[in-house]
């Protein structure tokens, strides 16, 4: 049997799930003022409502600002489908206490499941069996990799993965800009930089080497590279890294 899968809202992240899952499943959303904009985007199915999608779904996305979450869930209260929380802070026991006969899972992603190459933390409640969790899995691993975290850690995860493709963005930027200063024209500056970042990431997860052992072997002795260190290491740029993370950690918690 085929899964339908529900979203309520129309916001960037839903949107970009609806991207990634357009292809492999039957989509239903009710967004509000987005409808004609998913509608004609990602040729899903608008419903008149919120209880519509719970109805005709068997997993639904809450894709809402986190101050309409309380009431959207009062509507649909009474189901025992799987309803996906995707505010930052709003927990499994909260949305239990509000619809305790559904099915609950939170999700942290990042903005790179648009191209299917995001990272996500998931969390269930504790209903979910070994294979509930796993066809939940399957779903999401169309967005990218997925991470079975305890919910207390979701803070953490905003910090070094939710909001990295920002921090990453403007290395990009800052990159390009020293590029564009040395005679390089914007536009290949930024195709230069970003494979480049691509790549020195994808060694690191590939060669499963501790970043240090392949940072020394770019450093020849009095070279080019350890003097781009030095200046970074005189800027506290590891310090000013975690710090930066540091603070999002903290607001994520709050």
């Amino acid at each position: 049997m085929s899964i339908a899968i529900g979203f309520i809202g129309g916001g960037n992240i839903a949107q970009a799930m609806m991207s990634a899952l357009k292809n492999e499943y039957e989509i239903y959303a009710y967004a509000r003022s987005k409808n004609d904009e998913i509608a004609k985007k990602f040729k899903v199915k608008i419903l008149p409502n919120e209880i519509e999608v719970v109805k005709n779904c068997d997993l639904v996305f809450l894709a809402i600002k986190p101050k309409d979450y309380e009431s959207v869930l009062q509507k649909i209260s009474d189901t025992n489908k799987t309803i996906a929380l995707l505010a930052p802070n709003f927990t499994i026991s909260k949305a239990k206490e509000i619809a305790n006969n559904a099915k609950i899972i939170r999700i942290m992603p990042n903005t790179a499941i648009t191209i299917q190459k995001g990272v996500s933390a998931v969390a269930f409640d504790e209903s979910f069996s070994k294979n509930d969790k796993e066809k939940i899995v399957k779903i999401l691993n169309n967005t990218g990799e997925i991470y079975e975290i305890d919910e207390s850690l979701f803070a953490t995860f905003t910090g070094i993965a939710g909001s990295l493709p920002a921090y990453v963005f403007v290395f990009i930027e800052a990159l390009a800009d020293a590029g564009v200063l040395n005679g390089i024209s914007r536009d290949l500056a930024y195709e230069i930089v970003s494979n480049a970042v691509a790549g020195s990431a994808s060694l690191v997860a590939k060669t499963k080497q501790h970043p240090a052992i392949l940072k020394d072997a770019v450093c020849s002795p009095n070279g080019t590279t350890i003097q781009a260190l030095r200046v970074l290491e005189s800027k506290n740029f590891r310090s000013s890294v975690i710090e930066a993370v540091n603070a999002c950690i903290q607001k994520a918690k709050s």
